[in-house]
């Protein structure tokens, strides 16, 4: 039995303990203060006082012990689990909650601390192609190493002042560009090739190839896809497909791959990188909006930065992204305008809009021009081009029809539609006259141009005819007489066609019909049959062509039978007489050229 343990006095006494004062022994049982004050002085024994509690943990210390609980718990499972068979791998123990013994291995500690410090999931993308070391085209002799080089030098040479946002330096060889970077090697090929090449197919296959698999299957991310990826935008024309869904999926390729290599943030870009920021602004604004997609990209301080950086380089195609870029931008904010306006602005909302968009862009064209001095003519064709198209928009407004509800036909309307109509067909005359060298380097978004020029063109020439057959004009049919001769429509967009084709020659019907080009000659040569029908829809007679065109047309007038829509046999040869016109929806036939403008 043990001894009681002697009781322990404190050492304030209860009186000084109950007002907190300093308690000083003055003998066994006395304070001074009690003493002084002639109080009672009272100790009590220690085992007799309320002990103070030991203090709780602190929340920290709850949380830490917890942590060190479910490290162990996890340690336990993952050793669990390396002693189950794969059948069983997947159960785990009824109480999550109870004690394990096990310890955390010592070689996860450095897994689960990176896991932590980086908030992302899942292994990093490869920095190696999943096609490296395959033959290419030219190692398994399906083109020459000659070829390849002169396709090489003429991108080098040509191609690169169409679309100067990849530039390939004059000392590269086919062979080194091949090696070092397989995929932009073949979309140069691609676009050089030509569409009659019999590898055309061939080298279009290997470039999906290479996309599905470094790009999607294993989500590789460089600087070469992205050029790559460029390149074959620009010159995309196979295969053609309605509403262009792979061309879209290009482009948003170029998008992404560009963001998650953070061009877009990064301090400082190189040259190549400059470029290819500037490249993916110009073809996505202008491809998207003329697809009716929402624009992604916008242009900010860091594309003037490149601008600015680019224009003191010795490359000479560097020159010209500047007017390339300030007129994608032009009509991007023209856009941006238009689809503002609201239906109940009418003609006077429009009429402001205009004069302040045309001052603008007259800034714009000055900068441009002045770029243009002293450069080739082919560079000077494809501005002319890109400021005809940026003029034809400045006017399109005059073709909604809700915005002059209450002056359908006022001067200023009448005035904007004539210049829709003669803008486009100085853009397809200008385009008739080129070069077929200059036909066959055509980017994607010239085609783009052209396809916008032919629909605009027809729409705003039967939206003036609905307003003269509205009137009660005796001199009506002189009226229609003129415009349509002016316009000259079928000749005119036969005679593109004709110039558009000679990059086909040597195809077959049916590979015409899968490049780009060849479907929107199908579709310009049908435009051209089904015109006058319109016309004779909207005015209630088909008024004679100009008889010059061919000596067909004067029999048939000579004969009387102005009225009927066949008196323009000579340029649709190839669909003939008997063509069921009334069966082709021309509202859903133009949209795809408006709708592609």
């Amino acid at each position: 039995m043990s001894a009681t343990a002697p009781a322990v006095k404190r050492r304030a006494c209860v009186a000084c303990t109950a007002v907190k004062a300093k308690c000083t022994p003055q003998n066994e049982n006395m304070c001074q203060r009690c003493a002084r004050l002639g109080k009672s002085c009272t100790y009590l024994d220690l085992p007799q006082t309320k002990r103070r509690h030991k203090p709780s943990p602190s929340r920290v210390d709850v949380l830490e012990k917890k942590v060190d609980q479910l490290m162990s718990q996890l340690a336990a499972l993952t050793q669990q689990n390396r002693r189950t068979s794969p059948v069983n791998s997947n159960s785990f123990p009824d109480d999550l909650g109870s004690s394990h013994t096990t310890e955390l291995h010592v070689a996860d500690i450095p897994v689960l601390l990176e896991a932590a410090n980086d908030p992302s999931h899942g292994v990093h993308p490869p920095t190696s192609s999943v096609l490296a070391g395959q033959p290419s085209i030219v190692d398994r002799g399906l083109l020459s190493e000659a070829e390849a080089e002169r396709l090489l030098k003429t991108f080098q040479l040509e191609l690169v002042y169409k679309f100067p946002f990849v530039v390939i330096a004059h000392n590269e060889t086919a062979a080194s560009l091949k090696a070092r970077e397989p995929f932009l090697f073949l979309c140069v090929v691609a676009a050089t090739i030509g569409s009659s090449h019999p590898m055309r197919r061939t080298v279009a296959d290997e470039i999906m190839n290479h996309i599905t698999q470094r790009l999607v299957a294993h989500s590789e991310r460089n600087l070469e896809l992205l050029r790559g990826l460029l390149v074959h935008s620009a010159w995309y024309s196979y295969p053609a497909e309605r509403h262009h869904p792979r061309l879209l999926l290009l482009i948003q390729f170029c998008m992404s791959v560009l963001y998650d290599l953070g061009l877009h943030r990064k301090p400082s870009l190189n040259t190549d990188e400059q470029r290819a920021l500037l490249g993916t602004y110009w073809l996505s604004v202008g491809l998207c909006s003329i697809l009716g997609r929402p624009i992604v990209m916008k242009h900010d301080t860091r594309m003037d930065e490149c601008i600015k950086s680019i224009a003191s380089t010795e490359q000479l195609s560097d020159r010209w992204i500047a007017p390339f870029i300030h007129l994608q931008t032009f009509v991007a904010m023209m856009d941006d305008i238009h689809a503002s306006i609201q239906p109940s602005g009418g003609r006077a909302l429009v009429q402001v809009t205009r004069g302040t968009l045309q001052r603008q862009f007259d800034n714009v064209r000055a900068h441009v021009e002045k770029e243009l001095l002293g450069c080739p003519s082919s560079i000077e064709n494809l501005f002319r081009t890109e400021i005809k198209y940026v003029e034809i928009r400045l006017e399109e407004l005059c073709l909604r029809e809700e915005l002059w509800i209450a002056e359908p036909g006022s001067t200023v309307r009448t005035t904007m539609l004539m210049g829709v109509a003669q803008r486009s067909k100085e853009l397809i005359q200008a385009i008739s006259n080129l070069p077929a060298s200059e036909i066959t380097q055509m980017t994607i978004t010239t085609c783009a141009r052209i396809c916008a020029a032919v629909g605009y063109m027809p729409t705003a020439i039967l939206a003036i005819l609905k307003l003269i057959a509205s009137t009660t004009d005796s001199a009506i049919e002189a009226q229609v007489r003129a415009i349509v001769d002016t316009a000259e429509y079928p000749s005119l967009i036969t005679e593109l066609a004709n110039a558009l084709e000679t990059r086909l020659d040597g195809m077959s019907a049916a590979a015409k019909d899968a490049d780009i080009v060849g479907s929107i000659c199908s579709k310009m040569r049908l435009l051209a049959r089904c015109y006058p029908h319109q016309i004779q829809a909207v005015i209630g007679f088909a008024p004679s062509q100009d008889a010059r065109q061919d000596p067909s047309m004067m029999e048939a007038q000579a004969n009387d039978i102005a009225l009927t829509p066949s008196i323009w046999p000579s340029i649709y040869g190839d669909l003939g007489d008997t063509f069921p016109v009334d069966d082709v929806q021309w509202d859903s036939l133009l949209s795809n050229f408006t709708g592609s403008g």
